[in-house]
């Protein structure tokens, strides 16, 4: 079963509700992370199939996901380490595709897989 999250959704999720929980010890063990949203509607199908291999790799494990550890969070949705910044713009840029991004503070178990 393939379930799918609004950026909205993700915010609410991953961001806010660790802000409103326990705010002085999150702020403390929180990574800051950029939250990437891009659009590839405007790529003919074969440029995405080119796109995806980019970003996951062929064998699914080692694209540009794995060298800067982004967390794939939804079909378009990226979270990333804020030193990988200027390499996921230029990326995007080559691409030629449309973003937009956000700067988010991740509590570190999240980023484990820990117990929200």
């Amino acid at each position: 079963m393939l379930v799918y999250f609004t950026t909205k959704d993700l915010y609410t999720k991953y961001v806010k509700r660790f802000c409103m929980h326990d705010y002085e010890g999150f702020i403390k063990h929180g990574n800051r992370m950029l939250i990437y949203t891009y659009s590839t509607k405007h790529l003919l199908k074969k440029d995405k199939v080119r796109f995806y291999y980019a970003l996951k790799g062929r064998d699914g494990k080692s694209g540009v996901v794995k060298s800067m550890k982004i967390v794939h969070l939804g079909r378009t949705v990226l979270m990333i380490h804020e030193r990988y910044d200027e390499d996921i713009q230029q990326f995007m840029k080559v691409w030629n595709l449309p973003y937009t991004r956000r700067k988010a503070v991740v509590d570190e178990e999240l980023m484990r897989g820990g117990p929200p």
